[in-house]
């Protein structure tokens, strides 16, 4: 059982795998599962074990993290969403999953779970960061987003039925509408389809992280060690920071790397030349073994660049891959 102590550690954990760039959200969301689990302890089943026939569901915010931490969340998103869900589908939702491992998404699983008073499942939806809520193992799989339903924190709460194409299409203009952010709720599926496809053990991990070396529980490899050398930011408005370093290698020589940062996940470039392959995910760790959001990256820091393996499915997916046709309802 889950409870309200163990959300700090949930937050410690899932900071690494935060959209970096803003991490008031991760805060914003703890602070709300907190709340929610002095009410009610909360489950955490493991995909081995979720029910075969019964029905889960994944949950996201949609939009920007930093839109949630300005424009708050009055509670009861999670509760109109499911329960939308739950009456398009014809039954009760036993439990939910984040859709993939950014870190708002789990604590947010966490306080939907507690919430509705359902199972939070260890697992998730993609096995990586991705920037949209169609890029899901799920969909590799040729399981439809929808019925999914999408609940703005103005009080609104909309239920789309229609391809994963179409359905992607509309999500980002229903939060337009909703102050830059909403809760969705989505990819409906059996107990049999979640442990087929999810992605297992993400919100054990997170829990488990040891202070200052939160990937101890993640398979990983450095890729190199540089200097902080530069910090640049974006137009205003802009999420985007790069970080330029510079690596001395043994041989004397010394490559210039440039590392960027959005809301979605890092990239990095040596000497121009793409550093980590379409399977893995970049992070960058301090000398004390600690991951650094981009924001607290300072000219003169030693740090590690280290790559995270993400799951086999991803391996053989080009972005054209994710664009699927279709027609909504």
């Amino acid at each position: 059982m889950l409870r309200r102590s163990d959300v700090a550690h949930l937050v410690r954990g899932a900071r690494p795998f935060a959209s970096g760039v803003n991490s008031a959200a991760l805060q914003v969301l703890g602070d709300w599962a907190e709340a929610e689990l002095d009410t009610r302890a909360v489950t955490l089943t493991a995909p081995a074990a979720v029910a075969d026939d019964a029905m889960y569901a994944v949950v996201t915010v949609v939009g920007s993290p930093t839109a949630l931490a300005e424009n708050l969340p009055n509670g009861t998103e999670p509760v109109r969403a499911l329960r939308a869900l739950e009456r398009t589908i014809g039954t009760r939702v036993r439990g939910v999953l984040p859709i993939n491992t950014a870190g708002e998404n789990a604590v947010l699983a966490l306080a939907a779970a507690a919430a509705l008073g359902i199972e939070l499942v260890d697992a998730d939806g993609c096995g990586r960061v991705r920037p949209t809520v169609e890029d899901t193992l799920f969909t590799l799989a040729g399981v439809e987003m929808g019925p999914c339903a999408v609940a703005s924190p103005f009080g609104e709460t909309t239920v789309l039925e229609g391809t994963t194409g179409r359905v992607s299409e509309i999500v980002p203009r229903l939060v337009g509408a909703s102050g830059g952010w909403a809760f969705f709720a989505g990819y409906p599926v059996t107990g049999s389809e979640l442990r087929e496809h999810a992605n297992p053990g993400t919100i054990a991990r997170y829990l488990d992280a040891e202070p200052g070396n939160e990937l101890a529980g993640v398979a990983h490899r450095t890729l190199l060690r540089a200097t902080i050398t530069n910090i640049e930011h974006g137009p205003a408005g802009s999420e985007r920071i790069s970080i330029l370093m510079t690596e001395r290698r043994v041989s004397g020589s010394a490559r210039r790397i440039r590392v960027d940062a959005d809301e979605a996940y890092l990239g990095a470039l040596a000497d121009g030349v793409p550093l980590q392959s379409p399977t893995q995910e970049l992070f960058v760790i301090s000398e004390s073994g600690e991951v650094l959001d981009p924001e607290r990256c300072l000219p003169g820091m030693r740090v590690d660049l280290v790559a995270v393996e993400l799951p086999a499915a991803w391996s053989v997916l080009s972005d054209d891959t994710m664009k699927v046709e279709g027609n909504a309802t």
